[in-house]
């Protein structure tokens, strides 16, 4: 056998399997109620789930996604992607997305380059905003540009940015930062104030600079390489925004007493679970999530940052919210190019490209689509074109113009007759008197509009990607409308609901079990005798505690201390040791004999459903979401090709 036959031998042999991997996208995976789902979105939607380094299950990701299906599904019963709002939402994120494939590759990536080299560095800049509205008239927008300037003179002319801020400033957290926005990086404001703050040196201020929300004055305090992303936990105790002095200083205490006891060698962890008020992050140990500067505010991030040895923790730190102590757990340096790709051409992706790209995108285009111009025809409209016709004033005598497409491309033409009207609409949009330059420039604006155009309405079949997404725009926003309608605003009104619900669960919301108590403590690691007699001989006396005191406190020495009140679990570790009853016990506080006299043990009960209303809307919402669940599953089919499915878990287990 020659070496020709062995190649196409093997080749024989792999093409079936190279075939199958390339459609499997395209196989039907299952089928929700007659409505066909592809392979190919069941694949996308597993790997954007899975988090870097760990694996999902992926039957049990089949249920949870079926079960999206099925929500989807009862959203298209009930019309909910028919309503005129729907599909307003859904065309504005289709045009937003497909600016994303309507653009040249290249110049793309030169700006995937440019964010990446910004990502590398971070800003701490101030700025003043004069609001204007992105509609507004020459006149409005020359006195805003106005304002703005004058601004900036008098910073300019040694006036403190910060106080000129606060008293010209139309962002309303000018009240706050005092026009400060801490550091940030790349894409975390919009494109022309980013532009600005990156080309800007330190300490330098900008001219006005023109975003949809105004002119801005722009001063760049520092510029530092980027820290990168960092892991920490927390523990926390809020403070409710607007809250009085007293409530503040509760919370600074509370927070202060955990420091102590973090000093004091206390498991940080333990206390996040016990204490900390941040009900997400506490179950926890108070772990919060990856992140980097600009994605979470500066009065909690830089304090983070600036630990430095994993495990090494803050001094309560204050934030808008309330008090927190931070530990670091773990950082990491800013990715290589490659590996930020991903993130930086979703940040792009949402984004439009400047003109020159759309020239270039439209070049190619015609490559791609065979173009082909007709230049005898477009020479006679050009010899056939005065300026009567230019300024709109005249129309082409339709006898006289020849018959045929001026110009095509794939399926798509353009005759003679539609171009002339083309021309008479539009004519004076084009200012010269050369009759060949007004031609050719009409002809390349609306070939450029045509091939986009064109483009556009073949993304869905031309890029799996772009279909796949704009069926997770779809489904998502009726997930969206669905569970409002089901669960979320039943939540936020349902107060009957609420209370039935807290009635029918109180139980599970109970006080900690107490005691009302008397302790007598003799301060003589070798009294117990002392103390017992003497308690024993008075115990029946109405006035036992003075006839103590006497006994054990004489000449100012005082020795006896009485002190009463109530303790619950959890309150005293020496009282959690004995049995709890009426009556008297003997225990041992730090080191010297007491005796604790029960008055009355308060058993658990149903806390104030005020008290614990948050806790129950949560299970309220588990409840309405459970019962709903349990309605599509009778209500909904699912058939799933399990050879399909083999082939999936497969290429899945296989990346």
């Amino acid at each position: 056998m020659n070496i020709r036959s062995a190649l196409l031998l093997i080749m024989f042999y792999l093409f079936p399997a190279l075939c199958q991997a390339q459609d499997l996208n395209n196989e039907i995976l299952m089928t929700v109620n007659g409505n066909k789902i592809q392979a190919g979105e069941f694949i996308r939607m597993y790997k954007k789930s899975t988090e870097p380094g760990k694996t999902l299950d992926i039957d049990n990701y089949l249920k949870q996604f079926t079960l999206f299906k099925f929500k989807v599904a009862d959203a298209l019963s009930m019309g909910y992607d028919t309503t005129s709002s729907f599909r307003k939402e859904l065309n504005g994120y289709r045009n937003q997305l497909a600016q994303n494939y309507l653009t040249d590759t290249e110049t793309k990536e030169k700006l995937l380059h440019k964010a990446y080299q910004r990502s590398l560095t971070e800003i701490n800049a101030w700025h003043i905003l004069v609001a204007m509205s992105q509609n507004a008239s020459p006149e409005d927008t020359l006195k805003a540009w106005q304002k703005a300037s004058e601004i900036r003179e008098r910073i300019i002319k040694g006036e403190p940015f910060e106080s000129v801020a606060r008293g010209t400033s139309d962002d309303k957290s000018v009240k706050i930062n005092g026009g400060n926005l801490g550091y940030f990086s790349v894409f975390q404001m919009i494109m022309p104030f980013e532009d600005a703050a990156y080309s800007l040196k330190k300490g330098s201020i900008s001219m006005p600079v023109r975003t949809p929300y105004g002119y801005h004055i722009i001063m760049v305090a520092d510029k530092r390489p980027s820290k990168g992303k960092i892991k920490v936990a927390h523990i926390m105790k809020t403070v409710p925004q607007g809250a009085d002095e007293p409530a503040n200083r509760k919370a600074e205490e509370q927070i202060d007493s955990i420091y102590s006891l973090l000093k004091s060698g206390v498991s940080f962890s333990e206390l996040a679970k016990k204490y900390s008020d941040h009900k997400e992050s506490a179950p926890k140990g108070g772990e919060l999530e990856w992140f980097g500067t600009g994605e979470i505010i500066s009065s909690f991030s830089e304090p983070a940052f600036s630990l430095t040895d994993t495990g090494s923790y803050t001094r309560p730190v204050r934030t808008l919210y309330g008090w927190h102590i931070i530990k670091l757990l773990n950082k990491k340096a800013p990715g290589t190019f490659e590996e930020s790709r991903s993130f930086l051409e979703s940040k792009i992706n949402q984004s439009s490209l400047n003109s020159i790209s759309k020239k270039s995108f439209v070049e190619k285009l015609k490559k791609e689509y065979n173009f082909h111009i007709n230049r005898d025809i477009c020479n006679w409209f050009i010899d056939h074109t005065d300026t009567l016709i230019i300024k709109g004033l005249k129309s082409y005598d339709r006898t006289s113009i020849p018959e045929g497409n001026i110009y095509s491309f794939s399926n798509q033409y353009t005759t003679t007759n539609e171009f002339a009207d083309y021309i008479e609409k539009r004519g004076s949009m084009v200012i010269t008197k050369d009759s060949s330059i007004f031609i050719n420039r009409l002809i390349d604006i609306r070939v450029a509009d045509q091939l986009i155009t064109y483009e556009n309405s073949v993304l869905e079949n031309k890029y799996p990607e772009f279909r796949y997404l704009m069926n997770e725009f779809h489904d998502g926003m009726l997930l969206f409308e669905i569970s409002e309608k089901k669960v979320w605003s039943r939540v936020s009104n349902d107060s009957s609901g609420l209370h039935h619900y807290y009635e029918v669960h109180k139980n599970e919301w109970l006080s900690k079990r107490g005691i009302e108590a008397k302790i007598y403590t003799l301060k003589d690691s070798g009294g117990d005798e002392l103390l017992s007699t003497a308690f024993n001989k008075y115990l029946q006396k109405t006035d036992i505690d003075n006839l103590l005191l006497k006994r054990f406190n004489k000449t100012n020495d005082t020795l006896l201390f009485i002190k009463e009140g109530v303790w619950y679990t959890g309150d005293n570790p020496d009282i959690d040791k004995i049995e709890w009853k009426n009556g008297s016990h003997y225990i041992l506080r730090n080191s010297f004999p007491s005796i604790i006299l029960i008055k009355r043990v308060l058993e658990p009960v149903p806390v104030k459903y005020e008290l614990v209303q948050g806790e129950v809307m949560t299970g309220y919402q588990q409840f309405l979401e459970n019962e709903w669940i349990g309605q599509l599953n009778k209500s909904n089919s699912v058939k799933i090709d399990n050879l399909v499915l083999e082939e999936v878990k497969k290429k899945l287990k296989n990346e």
